[in-house]
C-alpha cells in the first residue's frame, strides 16, 4: 500500500468516497444508541476523507480519524472545521499503527484489504486488545468471488477469503454479521464487489 495512492485520489475536488457515512456507520450509530451503556471513544481507522469520523463526532462521540494520506486527513480536517465538528485526525498506515489506549469502539470501514494475509492475525489481536471490556469492534473487507473479477483500483489490496472476517472474533458476542454484493462506483468506473461485515462485542469480564 502506498500513500501516493489515496495523496492522488483525494487531492482530486470533491470527496472520492463520497460525503454521506458509509452503511456500515450507520448500522453501529443504530447498534450503541441500543447499548444500555453507549460508548464514548471511536477510533476510525483509514478514515480518508472523514465522512464516518465526522459522523460519529456529531453523534457526541470523542473520535480519532487515522489514515496514511496527509492529503486525506488535512481535507478531513478542513470539512470538519467547516461543520463546527470535532473529530481529530493524524496520519498512521493501518500495517503498523500502534493503538496507544482502549477504545470503546475500533471501526475500519473499506480499508482492511490493504493487510496482507502474513500479518492479519496479529492485527487483529491488537484491535482487540485495545477495545476496552465491552466494547465493540465494526469492520468490513472485500471478499474475493470466482464470478467477480479482481478489483484493480489498487494494486496492493488482498480480498479477504469468505468467512475470515468473522472468524477473527469466535471469542466475541456477534452483533451483526453478513456478506453483501453490490456495484462500487467510488473509482468512476462501475465495478461488482461483495463485502463482509461484523460488528462485535468484546465480553465485559475480559482483561
Amino acid at each position: 500500500m502506498s500513500d501516493a495512492i489515496y495523496d492522488e485520489r483525494y487531492s482530486r475536488p470533491g470527496f472520492y468516497w463520497g460525503s454521506k457515512p458509509t452503511g456500515l456507520a450507520r448500522d453501529v450509530a443504530r447498534i450503541v444508541r441500543s447499548l444500555p451503556s453507549p460508548p464514548r471513544t471511536l477510533i476510525d481507522l483509514g478514515s480518508g476523507e472523514g465522512r464516518d469520523s465526522i459522523y460519529f463526532a456529531r453523534l457526541g462521540l470523542r473520535v480519532l480519524g487515522v489514515d496514511i494520506s496527509s492529503v486525506g486527513v488535512r481535507k478531513a480536517e478542513r470539512r470538519a472545521s467547516r461543520l463546527r465538528s470535532k473529530p481529530r485526525f493524524q496520519v498512521g498506515d493501518i500495517r503498523t499503527y500502534q493503538l496507544s489506549r482502549r477504545w470503546d469502539v475500533v471501526f475500519s470501514s473499506g480499508v482492511l484489504n490493504n493487510l496482507p494475509r502474513r500479518m492479519r492475525g496479529a492485527r487483529f489481536e491488537h484491535f482487540k486488545a485495545n477495545t476496552a471490556p465491552g466494547g465493540i469492534n465494526a469492520m468490513n473487507a472485500d471478499v474475493e468471488k470466482p464470478y467477480i473479477p479482481p478489483q484493480t483500483t489498487n494494486p496492493h489490496a488482498s480480498p479477504f477469503r469468505s468467512g475470515e472476517l468473522l472468524g477473527y472474533y469466535w471469542d466475541w458476542e456477534i452483533l451483526d454479521s453478513g456478506q453483501g454484493e453490490f456495484v462500487s462506483t467510488a473509482s468512476g468506473i462501475p465495478h461488482r464487489k461483495a463485502m463482509d461485515m461484523v460488528i462485535a462485542r468484546k465480553p465485559p469480564a475480559s482483561a
